[in-house]
């Protein structure tokens, strides 16, 4: 039963950190001219919360849902190392979807091959 929070809390943090990249990349403005830098801003906030995901995702679970017991501890390290993997996956997969949903919007610079 231990294990499945592993997996709960992974699904959580990737969910949480993509809607916080979402409302950072929303909220940049647009810039004008040849040179804009601002889909490179929205990439690197992606990006960033990429890396964030499964970082936080182990440190949360390790420190606050670990479970008590030699053998708990066991079984829950090896479902929060598949955890922190399926989160970071589950994030990038997200990312892109939305990203060719919006294609044209904001969010659509995550994966633009042009910036």
């Amino acid at each position: 039963m231990e294990s499945i929070t592993a997996y709960i809390v992974g699904l959580v943090v990737a969910f949480v950190f993509l809607l916080i990249a979402t409302f950072i990349s929303t909220s940049i403005k647009y810039e004008g001219g040849n040179n804009r830098k601002d889909p490179g801003k929205r990439k690197m906030w992606f990006w960033i919360f990429a890396i964030l995901t499964p970082i936080v995702n182990f440190v949360l679970s390790y420190f606050v849902f670990m479970p008590d017991g030699k053998v708990a501890q066991n079984k829950f390290t090896i479902a929060l190392s598949i955890a922190t993997g399926i989160a970071f996956v589950l994030y990038i997969i997200l990312g892109f979807i939305l990203s060719k949903i919006y294609k044209n919007g904001k969010i659509g610079d995550w994966f633009n091959s042009k910036n």
